[in-house]
């Protein structure tokens, strides 16, 4: 698997720069919702994102009928994501799966092969609300 930088993917790392990368992976997702969001004449994607507290963080998104929430942990970088149809819960789960962002800022998701960069990354997730991949 290679990353195009020297030495390979960095999982895992200091809690406060996976912290930093959180903070920076949520920036890139509320600029593509915004951005895809003006681009149509009608609706919009309500964001909420739960401050990080005992180092996790969460971020919902809600277009129309699907839910999208990422959770992640400053501890090790991994977080889990689930997409949900119309409610939270079970019983509407649509898909989920794992991601885990290394102190590099790369991004490997459980249903792909190799690691993206933190914006690609940040995109795929966007896709997944608006029904585009």
């Amino acid at each position: 698997m290679s990353t195009g930088r020297t030495g390979g993917p960095a999982f895992g790392g200091d809690a406060l720069v996976l912290r930093e990368l959180w903070i920076s992976f949520v920036s890139v997702v509320r600029s593509y919702v915004a951005a895809h969001d003006m681009a149509r004449p009608t609706g919009r994607t309500l964001v909420d994102e739960d401050a990080l507290k005992d180092g996790a963080g969460r971020l919902t998104l809600r277009n129309g009928q699907k839910i999208l929430v990422l959770e992640f942990s400053t501890e090790n970088g991994a977080g889990t994501w689930t997409l949900y149809e119309d409610d939270p819960g079970p019983e509407r789960v649509l898909e989920r799966g794992e991601y885990r962002i290394g102190a590099d800022s790369l991004v490997a998701l459980s249903d792909r092969r190799g690691t993206l960069e933190l914006e690609v990354a940040a995109e795929a997730f966007t896709a997944r609300i608006f029904d585009e991949e």
